[in-house]
């Protein structure tokens, strides 16, 4: 097996200088290294989360090739359980901050449903350029990903299917009952919304590190 300081020292060659807003981590579980980037006062994965847990989670379409590129979709247990050392599953809060960041007013992110600041640019701002239709319906939609989180389209798993072939969801861990908060991302505008969904669906994971401190999970 490869050591994990050579899989880092290979990753970072191969990448540009980082500053205190962005590096690098691996998880010591199975040596996958990931991106992180900060935006505001918190430090977010900007990958989705790739571990494979022994049940509870799934690949696009069930190809491995797909959980490099997407990452897994995982149900809320699963969910609750699977982040890496120093990070943690964001809370329903910790979304609406980013948020924020990008542009709602409060008000706007405690709203359910679809959200969209003042210039229709909220999830243009974190789309992955390329990876998304840059219009909807013959009118453009902005995509810049200025802050680095790099989403791209995943999909979810629910009723033994794969579905939503456009969207992209992460999980919070707020749940009420039998359904936890979702936000999610679409193809055709720049809103993100926020739902209440079944446990037992199957979404992305994006985690925040713990104490929001960077400098823990940097490639030194």
């Amino acid at each position: 097996m490869v050591c994990l300081a050579a899989i880092l020292l290979v990753y970072a060659s191969h990448c540009p200088a980082q500053d205190d807003s962005s590096g690098i981590f691996a998880d010591p579980r199975d040596g996958n290294v990931y991106k992180w980037i900060k935006i505001g006062n918190q430090v977010w994965m900007a990958e989705n989360l790739r571990f494979e847990p022994d049940s509870g989670s799934w690949c696009w379409e069930n190809l491995e090739q797909n959980c490099m590129t997407k990452g897994r979709l995982y149900d809320w247990k699963t969910a609750m359980q699977v982040s890496p050392p120093g990070w943690h599953l964001p809370s329903d809060s910790e979304w609406k901050e980013l948020e924020i960041a990008l542009g709602l007013t409060a008000e706007q992110a405690d709203q359910e449903g679809l959200r969209i600041d003042k210039d229709s640019l909220l999830a243009g701002k974190i789309k992955l350029r390329g990876a998304w239709p840059g219009e909807y319906e013959g009118k453009p939609l902005t995509i810049t990903n200025e802050t680095g989180f790099s989403a791209v389209i995943t999909g979810f798993y629910a009723h033994d299917q794969f579905t939503h072939e456009g969207y992209t969801s992460w999980w919070s861990s707020t749940d009420v009952d039998e359904k936890a908060w979702l936000h999610h991302i679409g193809f055709f505008a720049n809103f993100i919304g926020r739902v209440l969904n079944p446990k037992e669906f199957a979404f992305s994971i994006r985690c925040i590190k713990d104490q929001n401190n960077p400098e823990d999970s940097a490639d030194k």
